[in-house]
């Protein structure tokens, strides 16, 4: 797609990227509430004090006071102008670009493999849906799989054939070079050929959490191994950095602050079929510290739903201790005799299914307490012993005390031990541990001292209600800054609903110099948003300081006339003095 610079451009690029997407490629971010946090990429900090609102699609640091939107944060990091940031970011969006000045028609190599890519998955879609391959539609229609599903997953099939889908990519003007560089063709040993990587097999195309197609993944029909076959890591594709469906969950994931994990393919097509929208699967691989990390970008609380049988459970251990490193919430579900979730879907439905995984959803650490009590052929001395050493880690991370003192008791409770002797094993960890936890609550006091011009302003940006109340009653010059008042006359300019204004300041702020300012507004008003009376308050504050002002310039004013003694003057003053006394709009002086 090809457009001109404009501000339909603008805003088509910041509607299409996620400012969490880029920033990660920078800042290692994790999600708190509505917000995410990290150490600030332009000045040097220990405590994360750098934070991005992705619905605001903006970035601020309490720290050095950056600020603005995408194109802000691009600029500043690459040391770019606008124009360039955004020719960088309308490539990642797949936006082309024309230029009148540029003849430059050549597109990047990543954005090919993306197109051939493309290309393919509409090539098995269509093999699936178009011809009506009966095994294939068959397959799906027996695990349970609607129309509309295949559709929402683009699933497709691969026909078996050797080389029917070079064939159709040559048609459509793709080099070879491309096939190859995206895993789709492989180069034959015994003769001087490609052929086709996936053949017979159900097709499942793997997007990016931003929607491009990077990889594929193919399932076979019958009992033939491998089971699954991925394309092979590529420039664009890398098993360990993706998760499988997060680019259909993740809204979803970000408003209930929660995401299912799971471990294929079908078990996270069948939960979002049901209905159950937070589902993402880590893709046939052991869970990985990049795939916690993706994760941590879109939510706080993970639920692991593993398949029940013995490696599912081992797999189950092995991502705990990993997504606890990066302090994600993690609980565990552990399904009925060796079921996976598709199985569960199949055979209780959507409500079941979920009320099952409320009612037997449980702490990683007693999950931990009990696979390693259920490990133990005896439960005696030595294995207790060693069963609090494993958990002595774990439990000690813990930020709440609450917490600790209840996980100790239980584990204590479910060894048979004396409450007082677990509690003696855990003592020194929990002390080291609240100190550092007093620490770091004392540096981010700081995050919400925000003066009263801040909140007044947030209120009037976000509220025409609000900025008319207040401009109505004592005007829009009371404020002290230049930058504040600045951000008041943008908003005046322009048109629009609320959230249609606020889209319009981001750019005309970020031309004057003061998208930080505002970024800075913007968090303002999420963190401490004015109550109507706080308003009402400050409204009748800044008139009684303006009558006092005037009455101190009356007073001036008078001593003035006494010492020069002309009668004729202060008669004309008394007589002029309501005149005098009328409150201008402007500012407490």
């Amino acid at each position: 797609m090809a457009r001109y610079y404009d501000e339909q451009v603008v805003q088509e690029i910041q509607d299409r990227l996620d400012i969490v997407d880029i920033v990660s490629e920078t800042v290692n971010l994790s999600r708190k509430g509505n917000r995410y946090w990290g150490l600030c990429p332009f000045h040097q900090e220990k405590t994360p004090s750098f934070s991005v609102t992705p619905d605001k699609n903006m970035f601020y640091c309490f720290g050095c006071h950056a600020g603005g939107d995408i194109f802000s944060f691009v600029m500043k990091r690459d040391g770019l102008d606008f124009k360039e940031a955004l020719e960088l970011l309308a490539a990642r969006a797949g936006i082309e670009l024309i230029d009148a000045n540029r003849n430059n028609k050549q597109v990047d190599r990543r954005k090919k493999v993306i197109e051939v890519n493309t290309a393919a998955a509409k090539f098995y879609h269509q093999y699936l849906v178009k011809n009506n391959y009966s095994t294939a539609l068959n397959y799906l229609k027996e695990r349970g799989v609607k129309t509309e599903t295949i559709e929402e997953f683009n699933l497709g099939y691969a026909p078996d054939s050797w080389t029917m889908l070079q064939e159709y990519l040559f048609k459509k003007g793709y080099s070879q070079e491309f096939m190859k560089l995206s895993g789709l063709i492989k180069r034959s040993d015994r003769q001087n050929s490609f052929f086709d990587l996936l053949r017979n097999r159900i097709i499942f195309p793997i997007h990016s959490s931003r929607g491009d197609i990077i990889g594929f993944g193919g399932r076979v029909m019958g009992d033939s191994l491998p089971k699954y076959l991925n394309t092979p890591e590529t420039e664009i594709y890398s098993k360990r950095k993706n998760l499988y469906g997060l680019f259909q969950a993740r809204d979803t994931i970000r408003l209930m602050n929660e995401v299912i994990l799971v471990e294929g393919y079908m078990d996270c097509i069948k939960l979002h079929q049901g209905d159950i929208k937070n589902c993402v699967a880590s893709l046939g691989t052991a869970f990985t510290s990049e795939q916690a990390l993706l994760l941590q970008r879109y939510t706080e609380k993970v639920v692991i739903l593993y398949d029940g049988d013995e490696a599912g459970q081992r797999e189950t251990v092995r991502a705990i201790d990993i997504m606890a490193q990066y302090g994600l919430k993690i609980d565990v579900v552990t399904l009925p005799g060796g079921k996976d979730p598709d199985d569960c879907m199949e055979t209780y439905g959507k409500e079941e299914f979920l009320k099952y995984i409320q009612n037997n959803k449980i702490s990683y650490i007693e999950f931990k307490i009990n696979r390693y009590i259920n490990a133990e052929k005896v439960l005696n001395l030595e294995s207790k012993s060693k069963i609090i050493t494993w958990l002595k880690k774990d439990i000690n991370k813990l930020g709440s005390e609450i917490e600790k003192d209840y996980f100790i008791k239980l584990l204590a409770r479910k060894l048979r031990l004396e409450e007082n002797v677990v509690y003696r094993e855990f003592a020194t960890g929990i002390n080291s541990i609240k100190g550092n936890k007093s620490r770091t609550n004392r540096d981010n006091i700081r995050y919400g001292n925000y003066s009263i011009e801040e909140k007044i302003l947030a209120a009037m940006l976000f509220s025409e209600d609000i900025f008319l109340k207040i401009k109505n009653s004592i005007g829009v010059q009371f404020f002290s800054k230049q930058e504040y008042r600045e951000l008041i006359e943008i908003y005046q300019q322009m048109e629009g609903t609320d959230t249609l204004k606020l889209g319009k300041m981001q750019k005309a702020a970020g031309e004057r110099g003061i998208d930080a300012v505002l970024a800075r507004i913007m968090v303002v008003n999420e963190d401490t948003p004015l109550q109507q009376i706080e308003i009402e308050r400050f409204i009748k504050r800044v008139k009684k300081l303006r009558e006092e002002a005037n009455w101190q310039k009356i007073y001036r004013s008078l001593d003035k006339l006494q010492e020069e003694g002309n009668f004729i003057n202060l008669l004309n003053f008394i007589l002029n003095l309501d005149t005098f006394n009328h409150t201008q709009e402007g500012g407490i002086k």
